[in-house]
C-alpha cells in the first residue's frame, strides 16, 4: 500500500514551522514581541502575499486546528498563574473584568454602530468579540516586556478570563441573532451553561491528570515524558470535551484544567512547564501565520477612514476609559495604568470566531446578513492587525518610556 503526501501541505507546514521559529529568534535578540513578526510572516506568505497559505490550501479543518490551539494556548497561559499571586494582585483585577469588559462591549458596539452602520445585532457582536485582549497576544508581550508583578499577573488574568467570556458571549449573542426567538432569560442560560459545563469538565479532567501523575507509580526513566504528555492531553481532552457539549465552552475547560493543574503539586513540573512554552512557541506561530488565509486587505479597505475611527476609540477612547475606571483607588501608579490602557491588543479568539460567524451569515440559506458579516470580520481584523502592530510592536519602547522596565527579564514558572 502506498502513501501519498501532498508537496504542497509539506511546503505549508515547514514554511509555517520555520517562519515561527524564526520569529521567536527574532523576537528574543530585538526584545519585540514575537506575535508581531508572525503577523507580518503571515501577511508575506498569505493570498495578500506569495499565496503560499490560502484557505484552500489549509481545507475546512481550520477551525478545528485552530479551536484546539488556542485551547492549548489558553491552557499553558492559565497553568503558569499561581493562587497565591492573584490573591495578591490588586481587586482592580474583577473590575476589569467585569465593569471594564462591559465598558468594552458597549462602547464598541455604539462606536460600530454610529460609524460603520450595522444592525444592532451585528454591533454587539463585534463588541463582545472585541472584549477579549488574550494569552495570545498578552503573553509575547510580557515575555520581552519585564514589568511589576502586579501588572504583569492583572494583565494575563485580564486576558485568560476575558478570553473565556468574550467567546460565551459572542457564541450567545449569535444565537439569539439567528434564533431570535430568545426570552431575556434565555441568554442568561445560555451563558451560564456554557461556563458551568467548561469548569466541570475542566474540574475533573484535571482531577483525573492529577491522580494519574501522582498515584500511578513509573519509572524513573519515563515519568518526566509521560507527566509531560499527561498534561498536554488533559489539554486537549478538556477542550474536545467541553466544545462537543457546547460551542465555546472548550476554552473555559482548557482555562479550568490549567489552572488548577498550575496550582496543585505535581511531579516533574520543570519538564512539564518547559515542554508545555515550546509546543505553545510552535502553536502560537500556527494561528497567528494561518491567520493570513483569512485576511483579505478589500474587507479592512472597505471600511475606510470610518472603520480607522473605530480603531482609534477603542485604542485611545474606550481602553484608556475602562482601565482607569476599574483601577480607580488600586496601588498601581499613573504610569502603570497608562502602559495597561496601552497593552490591549487583540489575538485569535476573536478571529477565528468572527472567521466561523460570518461563514455562516454568508452561507446560510438564505443568508443571514451578508453585509453584516463583511463588517463583522473587516472591523475584528482591522483591530486585531492594528492593535497588534502598535500595542505589541512598541510595548517595550512605551514601558521603558514610561520607566517601568524591571532589572533582568521577568519569567514565571
Amino acid at each position: 500500500m502506498s502513501t501519498h503526501v501532498n508537496p504542497d501541505l509539506v511546503v505549508l507546514v515547514a514554511a509555517i514551522v520555520g517562519l515561527g521559529v524564526a520569529a521567536q529568534f527574532l523576537a528574543a535578540k530585538y526584545r519585540v514581541p514575537s506575535v508581531l513578526f508572525l503577523v507580518v510572516a503571515g501577511i508575506v506568505i498569505g493570498p495578500e502575499g506569495v499565496g503560499l497559505v490560502t484557505l484552500e490550501a489549509v481545507g475546512g479543518t481550520l477551525s478545528t486546528i485552530v479551536g484546539v490551539s488556542v485551547a492549548i494556548i489558553v491552557f499553558e497561559g492559565s497553568f503558569r498563574l499561581e493562587l497565591a499571586g492573584i490573591g495578591n494582585t490588586p481587586r482592580a483585577v474583577g473590575r476589569l473584568v467585569t465593569i471594564g469588559a462591559a465598558i468594552a462591549l458597549f462602547g464598541t458596539a455604539v462606536a460600530v454602530r454610529v460609524l460603520l452602520g450595522p444592525s444592532w445585532d451585528i454591533a454587539f457582536l463585534v463588541g463582545a468579540l472585541l472584549v477579549a485582549t488574550g494569552p495570545t497576544v498578552i503573553t509575547p508581550i510580557l515575555a520581552v516586556v519585564p514589568v511589576r508583578e502586579e501588572v504583569a499577573t492583572t494583565l494575563e488574568v485580564e486576558g485568560i478570563v476575558n478570553d473565556v467570556t468574550a467567546a460565551i458571549l459572542a457564541t450567545v449573542l449569535f444565537k439569539a441573532m439567528t434564533a431570535r426567538h430568545l426570552a431575556p432569560g434565555g441568554y442568561v442560560m445560555l451563558f451560564v451553561e456554557r461556563l458551568a459545563t467548561g469548569i466541570l469538565i475542566g474540574l475533573l479532567v484535571a482531577a483525573a491528570v492529577w491522580m494519574l501523575l501522582t498515584r500511578v507509580e513509573l519509572s524513573a526513566r519515563a515519568a518526566p515524558q509521560t507527566a509531560r504528555l499527561l498534561v498536554f492531553a488533559g489539554a486537549v481532552v478538556a477542550f474536545a470535551a467541553a466544545d462537543s457539549i457546547f460551542s465555546e465552552a472548550g476554552i473555559a475547560a482548557a482555562a479550568t484544567a490549567g489552572f488548577t493543574l498550575g496550582n496543585l503539586e505535581l511531579p516533574h513540573r520543570e519538564s512539564i512547564e518547559q515542554f508545555k512554552r515550546d509546543v505553545t512557541v510552535l502553536v502560537l506561530s500556527f494561528v497567528f501565520i494561518t491567520l493570513a488565509a483569512l485576511l483579505e486587505f478589500a474587507e479592512l479597505l472597505a471600511l475606510g477612514v470610518a472603520g480607522l475611527a473605530v480603531v482609534v476609540i477603542l485604542m485611545v477612547v474606550l481602553r484608556p476609559l475602562l482601565v482607569f475606571v476599574s483601577t480607580a483607588g488600586d496601588v498601581f501608579t499613573v504610569r502603570e495604568r497608562l502602559f495597561i490602557s496601552f497593552a490591549g491588543p487583540r489575538g485569535i479568539i476573536p478571529a477565528s470566531v468572527a472567521t466561523l460567524f460570518a461563514i455562516r451569515l454568508r452561507t446560510d440559506a438564505p443568508p443571514t446578513d451578508p453585509a453584516g458579516a463583511d463588517i463583522l470580520l473587516g472591523t475584528v481584523f482591522l483591530v486585531i492587525l492594528v492593535t497588534v502592530v502598535v500595542e505589541a510592536g512598541f510595548a517595550r519602547r512605551i514601558a521603558g518610556a514610561l520607566g517601568l522596565l524591571e532589572v533582568g527579564d521577568r519569567s514565571k514558572g
